[in-house]
C-alpha cells in the first residue's frame, strides 16, 4: 500500500515536490516553474472586474492544502485504437510514455484574462488530468469516457485535461468529476482542447461534485480550418462554480455548438463567462445555455460574441434561457456582441429568466399529472432542446441520469 503525501500550501515548494514525487524530466520541471511564476504575476480577480462581480471569492478555501498524491482516476481504450496510435489516459502516465507527445503539446496557449491566474495555477500545480490524442485520419467509434474523482477533504485539486485531435480525426470524450459532500474544498480543473483542420470532436463535461466544492475552473477550445466542435457542460453539484469559456475559431470555415444544462438547488451559485472568438472568415459558432434553479439558487451568464475585423462571411448566435422553480431563486443572463464589421451572415442573441408558464403546468395537470409530475415533465421538456443535440447514447443516459437526482426522472413524472 502507498503512503499518502502529507497536502502542502499551494507555493513554490509544492509545485517542486509534485515534479520530484513523481519522477517528472526536467522539461516538464522547468515548465511548472515558469507557470507558477506566471501565476504569481497574473493579478487575482478584485471582484470589479465585469466577468467577477457576480461571484465573490470571499468564501473559496484558498488555504485548501494541494494533495501531492492525485485522486482516483480512471480511463479505459480497446486495443484496437490503442493500435491505431490513440492515447487516452492520465496526464502523468502519458508523461512517462509518450514524453515527446506530452511535451509538444502541453502548457502551450494561454486563456481568457478573466481567468488567466486560475489557468496558470493548473498548469503548474496538476497532478492529474486527461490526456487523448487522435492521430491524423483516426475515427474513434464509441465514445471515451474518463471518470476523475475528488477525494474528501478540505484539499485542493487542480487537473489538466489535453485533448488534440489531428487533421481528419474524429473522437467522442466524456470526463466526469465528482466529489463527496462535506467540508469546503477547491476543485480548479482546467481543459484544453485541439481541435486539427477537418477533424470533428465532441466534448462533454459532466460536474456532480459534493455540496462543498468550489469549482473555479476554464475550457479552451480552438477549432481549425473546416473543423468541428460541439462542447456539453452539464453543471449539477458544487456550492460554487465559476467557469471560463474560451472558443477560438481560427480557421476557415469551422463550425462550434457550445451546449450547457445547469440543474441548480440549495443555495447553489453557478456563473458563466463565455466568449465566442470568430477570428476566421467563413466560420459559424452557436452557444444554448439551459438552467433550472430551484430553492435559492443562482445562475449568471456573461457570454460575448466577438467577431473580428478580418473575419468576412461568419454566422453566430448565443441563447441563454432560465427557468425560476422558486420564487427565491435568481438567474442574471448577459449577452454581448463585439462586431467589427459589417460582412456578417448572422449574429445575434437571446436571453430569457422566468418560471413556468402557468398556461402549461394547467395544461398537463388537466392531463391528470399532479403539480410535482407536471413540474419534472416541463422542466425535462425545457432541457430537451439540448438533450436531443447530444448524438451519444451512452453520453445522453449518463448526462439524464445525472440531472434526475434534481430535477426528477421519467418514472416519476409518470407515476
Amino acid at each position: 500500500m502507498s503512503v499518502q503525501a502529507p497536502a502542502a500550501a499551494i507555493d513554490a515548494a509544492a509545485i517542486a515536490a509534485i515534479s520530484e514525487r513523481l519522477g517528472e524530466p526536467d522539461w516538464l520541471r522547468d515548465r511548472r516553474a515558469a507557470w507558477w511564476a506566471r501565476a504569481e504575476a497574473t493579478p487575482w480577480p478584485t471582484g470589479l472586474e465585469e466577468e467577477w462581480r457576480r461571484t465573490s471569492l470571499t468564501e473559496l478555501p484558498r488555504d485548501a492544502a494541494l494533495a501531492l498524491d492525485p485522486p482516483s482516476l480512471r480511463f479505459a481504450l480497446d486495443p484496437d485504437l490503442a493500435a491505431a496510435g490513440v492515447v487516452f489516459s492520465d496526464l502523468r502516465e502519458a508523461v512517462r510514455e509518450h514524453p515527446e507527445l506530452v511535451q509538444r503539446h502541453l502548457g502551450e496557449t494561454t486563456t481568457l484574462t478573466s481567468h488567466a491566474h486560475f489557468w496558470a495555477l493548473a498548469q503548474a500545480a496538476w497532478t492529474g488530468g486527461t490526456f487523448l490524442y487522435v492521430p491524423a485520419g483516426v475515427t474513434v467509434d464509441r465514445p471515451l469516457i474518463a471518470h476523475l474523482s475528488q477525494p474528501a477533504g478540505a484539499t485542493a485539486y487542480l487537473p489538466l485535461s489535453l485533448v488534440v485531435a489531428e487533421r481528419g480525426s474524429s473522437v467522442t470524450l466524456l470526463e466526469e468529476i465528482s466529489s463527496p459532500d462535506g467540508e469546503a474544498s477547491w476543485f480548479g480543473g482546467i481543459a484544453d482542447v485541439r481541435i486539427g483542420p477537418e477533424a470533428r470532436v465532441r466534448y462533454a463535461n459532466l460536474q456532480l461534485l459534493g455540496d462543498g466544492a468550489w469549482h473555479i475552473g476554464a475550457q479552451r477550445v480552438e477549432v481549425a480550418q473546416d473543423a468541428e466542435v460541439t462542447t456539453l457542460n452539464a453543471e449539477i453539484g458544487s456550492s460554487v462554480t465559476k467557469l471560463g469559456l474560451d472558443l477560438r475559431m481560427v480557421g476557415t470555415g469551422g463550425t462550434s455548438r457550445l451546449l450547457g444544462l445547469l440543474a441548480a438547488g440549495d443555495k447553489q451559485h453557478i456563473d458563466i463567462n463565455s466568449v465566442q472568438d470568430l477570428a476566421a472568415s467563413h466560420t459559424t459558432s452557436d452557444l444554448l445555455y439551459l438552467s433550472a434553479l430551484y430553492d435559492e439558487a443562482r445562475a449568471a451568464f456573461y457570454g460575448v460574441t466577438k467577431v473580428r475585423s478580418e473575419a468576412k462571411g461568419t454566422s453566430s448566435y448565443q441563447e441563454c434561457r432560465n427557468l425560476l422553480l422558486s420564487p427565491n431563486a435568481g438567474a442574471e443572463p448577459i449577452p454581448v456582441l463585439e462586431i467589427e464589421t459589417n460582412d456578417i451572415v448572422r449574429c445575434g442573441h437571446g436571453a430569457t429568466a422566468g418560471a413556468i408558464d402557468p398556461i402549461q403546468r394547467f395544461y398537463a395537470q388537466s392531463r391528470g399529472l399532479s403539480a410535482d409530475e407536471a413540474e419534472i415533465m416541463i422542466v425535462r421538456g425545457f432541457f430537451e432542446q439540448v438533450v436531443a443535440q447530444i448524438h451519444s447514447e451512452p453520453i445522453r443516459e449518463r448526462v439524464l441520469d445525472a440531472l434526475a437526482g434534481r430535477i426528477g426522472s421519467d418514472a416519476e413524472a409518470a407515476a
